[in-house]
């Protein structure tokens, strides 16, 4: 890595993972580990290298993020009960959020319609669109409104992606099991980089 490129990194923003520098050159502190002669980051901020030194650190981002009710996000299911599901917030407003915020979907707030339990709304691993109707811990969502509900989701029976088969119905392209949800309209359509990242991870 040159001077020239050591400079320009100081003025870029990474995320976990992100190659930052190689061991040759720089010492990694705690926000770094080096993996196969590279040093990545292990946080999302900004790189600050100490070129007398030799090292390479990169200084966290930190920034409050304030829950409104009416907020939109995407969230990962976590677990499911018959009352409840707990929800991992990623992401609120379009925006990241720097550390999930578990949430909770009651049962009640999990469709328009009647539903006897929640294992007719959501499965563990599913993404959600949703709606923030409590900001107190513990933070409750909704999925009662316009284009809110389940917008990725896995098999239950062989953890293969299930596709749209018909309003709150879904298909697996493997199996063909058919199995319910309460699906977002823009179901199929919310990939994201980190949806589908943390997807993959959890199979």
């Amino acid at each position: 890595m040159s001077k020239k490129h050591v400079e320009k990194s100081t003025q870029s923003r990474v995320v976990p993972g992100d190659k930052i520098a190689v061991i040759e050159e720089f010492l990694p502190d705690e926000t770094c580990f080096e993996q196969d002669g590279s040093i990545l980051s292990m946080t999302t901020g900004e790189v600050s290298p100490d070129l007398k030194k030799h090292k390479i650190t990169v200084k966290p981002i930190k920034r409050v993020l304030q829950l409104r009710r009416g907020d939109t996000g995407v969230g990962n299911v976590v677990y499911v009960k018959k009352q409840i599901a707990s929800v991992d917030i990623h992401r609120i407003n379009n925006r990241e959020v720097p550390l999930p915020i578990n949430s909770i979907l009651h049962v009640s707030e999990a469709s328009r319609r009647f539903v006897k339990n929640m294992y007719e709304v959501t499965r563990p691993g599913d993404w959600l669109k949703f709606k923030i109707v409590r900001t107190m811990k513990p933070v409750y969502i909704s999925l009662i409104g316009d284009d809110l509900g389940v917008v990725i989701a896995q098999c239950n029976h062989c953890g293969h992606d299930l596709v749209f088969f018909r309003p709150n119905a879904l298909k697996c392209q493997n199996c063909n099991l058919i199995q319910n949800r309460v699906t977002a309209k823009s179901f199929g359509k919310l990939v994201t980089s980190f949806t589908r990242t943390s997807q993959n991870e959890t199979r």
